[in-house]
């Protein structure tokens, strides 16, 4: 009988520690203090384990023949963070890698060779060999040698012969390599033999070890910038660390940082760091910096913040626990598109990425704030799904000219799918940049509820969205609806500190004037609130991106215009600007209803 045994290698994090101190006061007259003091920590084990379905077994195999044995399942179970290796290998610490006849050691079965690639069919090998083989597609195709391999038929086991226990299994053959997290997999497996003529009559056993190793965390290096230039840097933790593109700066010069051109998935974007573990200063795409001293020199590296989803934004309630400025990330279920969000300086939970929901998802009042369906699209009918366009100019959008606007649900996509990393030869932040996300007239933004033609009246707020259920389109307004305006709430209490700027004027209540207007601003686009400058489609043309910016709010203002947040480099119109319906903008969405 040949035995198969299983080991698990788990990686040991520690999450936290902290001391607990306990206080008693006792006569205030003595002023005496006694304090106890324990320390109060744990480890965490990722859940990962191998099952082995039974022994191998060869049966039928007959002097001068060859046969291999029966077929089991190895299978692994984990949540690992960052995947697994599988690997086998034969003996025990320091042992043999022959399988030995119990009766008389001197008769082995001797292993095959372990070179990659040097694969033999059970009908070339020669006497009184042995080998393994496995299947990762349910037994269609059998392979030798590491993952990967080509080669078909049997090879030899590495020999297990480590001393230290926590190394075990290292050297040995790699079956799975995995780096995403929760990658149940179930491989087939089996050995094969051929005995000589000669071959003394008996069992000959020995113990083939399947380990399974956690990955750790992957570490990123840093990346050297050419002088003269600001280098952005996809910080994917890949082999080989991609870049977006180069900026040109000088030392001590005022520049614009670009907005990302990139994703990666699973993960939402938070803005950039000026170091490669999160350590430095970090700013926000279109956010306005001046570059060190030394940047003509060596240049100004920036890295990308990459946050890993926490969990699902579909009516998700966990803003209450964040404090303020901290910073997660969550998954849209309706597309499966991850966002970072941040709770801002009005206490709120805000994305600071650009909504990128295309006509794909099919929208319900499940999985949407509140949605009026179904929507009217471009051609007249109607649908659950928005209706997009790539052409704004098209005559589904609404001409500026016309007298009147067929209620439809369009938005202008911005490519935000097919994105690769760009190059410094092709990047131009003037173009489709996949931060800047889709652009939706009033109608999709509202979920249905924003029709051309309609005076909703003062104060009236969309009552749904196309927001994920349990979010909502941010309120505005004018002057008398302050209390309830979100941008002018936001940009108030996180940029004044809660006192109207000193230029605040009574008829539009904007941020007016060189140094008031671009603080504004310039804080809008910084870290952590991330809003880019994404431009608008106004009807005929996707306009002023790396420039200019327009958020849609859920207030109407008339028939035809609806209020939105825009803003220049030195100039911001809190939620109080008049657009009209059918123009394309960017949309946020705040966590609450």
């Amino acid at each position: 009988m040949y035995n198969v045994s299983g080991s698990v290698k788990r990686y040991v994090i520690t999450i936290f520690g902290f001391v607990l101190s306990f206080l008693c006061f006792v006569d205030s007259a003595y002023s005496l203090t006694y304090q106890s003091s324990v320390g109060v920590s744990f480890t965490f084990n990722p859940v990962i384990r191998i099952t082995v379905g039974g022994d191998l077994l060869i049966n039928n195999l007959t002097p001068g023949n060859s046969s291999d044995s029966n077929v089991i399942d190895v299978s692994v179970t984990t949540n690992a963070s960052y995947g697994y290796v599988l690997s086998a290998t034969v003996g025990q610490k320091n042992g043999t890698d022959s399988l030995v006849n119990t009766s008389n050691n001197t008769y082995t079965f001797t292993n095959l060779s372990t070179t990659a690639g040097s694969a033999a069919t059970l009908n070339n090998f020669t006497d009184n060999k042995w080998g393994y083989s496995y299947s990762v597609d349910n037994g269609t195709n059998w392979i030798s040698g590491s993952v990967g391999s080509t080669a078909s038929g049997y090879a030899g086991l590495p020999l297990d012969n480590n001393n230290n226990a926590e190394d075990r299994g290292l050297g040995g053959v790699t079956l799975i390599d995995t780096s995403n997290p929760a990658d149940n997999k179930t491989i087939k497996f089996k050995i094969g033999a051929k005995a000589a003529n000669t071959q003394a009559a008996g069992t000959y056993t020995n113990t083939i070890n399947f380990y399974v190793v956690a990955n750790a965390e992957p570490q990123p290096v840093p990346v050297a910038c050419e002088a003269g230039k600001i280098c952005y840097n996809t910080n994917t933790l890949d082999s080989v660390q991609g870049e977006m593109g180069k900026q040109t700066a000088g030392n001590n010069e005022e520049v614009m940082l670009w907005a990302p051109n990139f994703k990666r998935s699973g993960y939402g974007f938070a803005g950039w760091n000026t170091s490669y573990d999160y350590t430095g200063t970090s700013y926000g795409p279109s956010q306005t910096i001046t570059t060190p001293s030394d940047t003509s020199t060596n240049g100004l590296s920036l890295y990308a913040i990459w946050i890993p989803s926490a969990g699902d934004m579909q009516n998700w309630t966990g803003c209450s626990s964040l404090a303020s400025g901290a910073v997660t990330a969550l998954k849209d279920s309706r597309d499966n598109d991850v966002y970072a969000v941040a709770k801002l300086a009005d206490g709120k939970c805000w994305m600071i990425e650009n909504l990128r929901l295309d006509n794909t998802p099919e929208l319900s009042s499940t999985n949407t704030h509140n949605p009026s369906l179904p929507l009217t699209n471009n051609t007249g009918s109607t649908s659950n799904h928005l209706s997009a366009t790539t052409d704004p100019a098209q005559t589904a959008w609404c001409s500026a000219n016309s007298s009147s606007c067929d209620d439809q649900s369009m938005l202008s996509a911005n490519n935000t799918v097919s994105f690769t990393n760009n190059t410094s030869t092709n990047y131009n932040a003037s173009s489709d940049v996949y931060e800047y996300g889709n652009y939706f007239n009033w109608y999709s933004a509202t979920g249905g509820y924003g029709k051309y033609g309609t005076d909703y009246g003062a104060g009236y707020n969309a009552p749904g969205d196309i927001c994920p259920a349990g979010w909502h389109l941010p309120k505005g307004g004018d002057k008398t609806q302050e209390s309830t305006n979100e941008y002018w709430q936001l940009i108030v209490t996180g940029i004044n500190n809660g006192v109207n700027p000193a230029n605040y004027n009574e008829t539009l209540p904007y941020y007016n004037g060189s140094t008031e207007g671009a603080n504004a601003s310039n804080a809008l686009r910084a870290y952590p609130n991330n809003f880019a400058s994404s431009g608008y489609v106004n009807g005929a043309s996707i306009q002023h991106r790396n420039a200019r910016a327009g958020y849609w709010t859920a207030s109407s203002n008339n028939s035809s215009q609806s209020y939105s947040m825009d803003f220049t480099s030195d100039i911001v119109v809190p939620g109080t600007c008049t657009d009209r319906k059918y123009y394309g903008r960017a949309v946020r969405c705040v966590a609450g209803t």
